[in-house]
């Protein structure tokens, strides 16, 4: 509102502002505010009161902002905040309290925009590992399929090395056999095809010590295809799982599964069908019960050297 306000002591209206002017204003309102473009009857309703002076900027301003469709979508967009940072709280829970301390890490689609230390200590992992290796695409490429992978050695701190290899996160050939204590995927998987989710783990393993962990965590189709039957819960995922395809496929590659959790619980959203983003927005914890966690963790283990 501050915003129009100021456009409006600005413009200086009077009698002697024209219809194409009221018009413009009445559709950068709707646009700011409602996100769609008046509707004819409201337009011409208001058109009608500006230029009879019955109504001002400002009392269009206050009956907009003061409507139901406002006040609802300005609920909605609230409901939809404190459930993204539910599930940041939960993911913080998670990262702090159930992955393993370890010496050499690499993270798989670990950057931050925010960090340059990466998602792994901005999510709050405790330990300070020897080593750590963010594979991601460069900032400029990131949605787009890279190049060769580089080795970029960026910073040193925490008493941790901290290197960048910029490429495909199933790309990890330029690091050695059985030399990582731990393989991180925070919500990266799903953003790969199946095939490249095979050659992900497949990867993981070779790179892993023995007795190493892979931790995963991802969005629960069980429940995405409950808010989104029709598509995936963003334009960018390429594969939803349900715990057990995931679970499966990492046994299959040969993986021991230590741990699995849920993420966000949403047993009611679940036992009705009908997703309840106010469930998710309440439920920042973690469940032993992965199949009702918005998001599911599991801690996959390489098989000891025999």
């Amino acid at each position: 509102m501050t915003h129009f306000m100021a456009l409006w002591r600005k413009s200086g209206v009077n009698r002697s502002t024209s219809r194409a002017e009221h018009s413009k204003f009445l559709h950068a309102v709707y646009r700011a505010s409602l996100r769609r473009e008046p509707d004819p009857d409201g337009l011409r309703c208001y058109l009608e009161q500006l230029e009879s002076n019955t109504l001002d900027w400002e009392g269009v301003l206050h009956a907009v902002l003061g409507s139901e469709e406002f006040l609802s979508q300005q609920g909605a967009r609230s409901c939809e905040d404190r459930a993204l940072r539910s599930l940041h709280g939960a993911r913080v829970i998670l990262f702090r309290e159930l992955l393993p301390k370890a010496e050499v890490v690499v993270d798989l689609g670990g950057a931050s925009s925010d960090d340059p230390e990466g998602a792994l200590f901005a999510l709050g992992y405790p330990h300070a590992p020897r080593d750590l290796t963010i594979v991601d695409l460069p900032p400029d490429e990131r949605f787009l399929q890279s190049g060769t992978a580089t080795p970029q050695v960026l910073m040193a701190a925490r008493g941790t090395r901290i290197r960048y290899l910029y490429g495909s996160m199933g790309d990890l050939r330029s690091i050695a056999d059985s030399s990582v204590d731990l393989v991180v995927s925070g919500e990266s998987i799903e953003h790969v095809s199946e095939d490249e989710a095979d050659r992900v783990i497949r990867e993981a393993l070779r790179i892993l010590r023995p007795e190493g962990h892979l931790c995963l965590d991802t969005p629960n189709a069980r429940l995405t295809r409950t808010q989104s039957p029709g598509n995936l819960i963003h334009p960018e995922h390429q594969k939803e799982y349900r715990v057990s395809e995931l679970a499966d496929k990492l046994t299959r590659h040969g993986f021991h599964i230590a741990t699995v959790k849920g993420i966000c619980p949403m047993p009611d959203s679940l036992a009705t069908g009908r997703f309840d983003l106010n469930e998710l927005a309440r439920n920042c914890r973690l469940s032993d019960d992965p199949e009702e966690g918005y998001l599911f963790f599991i801690d996959a283990v390489k098989a000891a050297a025999s």
